[in-house]
């Protein structure tokens, strides 16, 4: 009864979250003035993203560095048993699109990736990656929401928190808060901030791999959790991956969520339909793929209470992914109440997996 008392209280907290975070999204996203010409010409521009050839062979734009980038640390302190390093690499990724080309010249951090690390003086059993959600990136805020002294210390894994493009650390001067520019209703900037994202983890891999050859997951929450999946679904060097609160399509949620908004209505004068904005973006989309990694080493999380990425948006990757490994904790998308459930449930994966010893 009390779980399914906060379940319930944390969704209503979702809703309005919801409501003002769409409105934020929307701000910067208006059609007014735009004509079907000009409409059909930009969705024309997205035809170097969802090629049937670049969506069988992704790697085509996606692809990581030859080699490993050579981590810089910006600061280092000591922590029991190991050390805690802000390192900095340059992203490897270049604009594809011309315009965007231009547009991506006037923002500044956005091309210095930015992973904080926690790892231990001998070498660690496992190591794992950790993309962060919408709107956030401060090392400290997610120190807490990962439970990473957790991760370090009681797991005995190295701790990796990769920070996404325009947000926090890389945001740039021009946005008004993190992640204000992507994911954005832009559809070419989010398809670049994507391809950006994919090569600068896949860069990380390699580094983290290089320093420790040992298991390699990822797991993320909200967009993070949509990251992983995306990561887990191109690129067979991670050994596990554990999504939390993932949609399986940013299009799919995007859309479901716009019902009676005014730039929903706009575009769908305009032509567009959740076929044609799931095709947009079908590059960064998980369902693109058939997940590289073996189906015993997926772990799907997701909150009971979610009213933001539902069960039916969740559902969808699980039914995906042939339903693999599933674990539901208590809470919404934003007050997490049995986050620690998660950890403890990765815990017993890692030890099912044999990846670390039981306990």
């Amino acid at each position: 009864m009390l779980r399914a008392l906060a379940d319930n209280a944390c969704a209503r907290f979702d809703r309005v979250m919801r409501h003002g975070l769409r409105r934020v999204l929307l701000q910067r996203g208006g059609l007014d003035g735009l004509d079907l010409a000009e409409f059909e010409r930009r969705f024309a521009a997205l035809d170097r993203y969802n090629d049937p050839g670049v969506l069988a062979d992704p790697d085509r734009l996606l692809a990581p560095p030859g080699r490993p980038p050579l981590l810089t640390p910006q600061a280092t302190r000591a922590i029991a048993g190991g050390r805690a390093t802000h390192y900095t690499f340059r992203s490897p990724y270049r604009p594809l699109d011309p315009d965007y080309a231009r547009e991506y010249a006037g923002y500044d951090r956005v091309g210095t990736v930015h992973l904080h690390a926690w790892q231990h003086d001998r070498p660690a059993p496992a190591s794992i990656l950790l993309a962060h959600g919408w709107c956030v990136g401060h090392r400290r805020l997610h120190e807490i929401e990962f439970s990473i002294p957790t991760l370090f210390r009681e797991l005995g894994l190295d701790v990796y928190l990769y920070v996404q493009p325009f947000h926090s650390l890389r945001k740039p001067t021009t946005a008004r808060f993190s992640g204000e520019l992507f994911p954005s209703t832009d559809l070419v900037r989010t398809n670049e901030a994507f391809v950006q994202t994919c090569q600068d983890l896949r860069a990380a891999i390699g580094a983290i791999l290089e320093h420790n050859p040992a298991p390699l997951g990822m797991m993320g929450s909200s967009l993070g959790g949509y990251t992983s999946a995306l990561i887990a679904s191109i690129d067979p060097r991670l050994s596990f991956v554990a999504p939390i609160m993932a949609p399986a399509s940013l299009a799919g949620l995007f859309w479901d969520h716009g019902e009676g908004d005014p730039f929903r209505v706009q575009a769908e004068a305009l032509g567009m339909t959740r076929e044609r904005f799931h095709r947009a973006w079908a590059l960064h989309c998980p369902l693109t793929y058939a997940p590289k990694i073996a189906w015993e080493r997926r772990l799907i999380i997701s909150a009971r209470g979610d009213a933001l990425v539902t069960d039916a948006h969740a559902d969808v990757l699980w039914e995906h992914w042939q339903r693999p490994r599933r674990f539901r904790f208590t809470g919404g998308h934003f007050l997490q109440i049995g986050r620690r459930d998660y950890i403890r449930e990765l815990a017993r994966f890692l030890a099912d997996l044999a990846i670390l010893p039981a306990r």
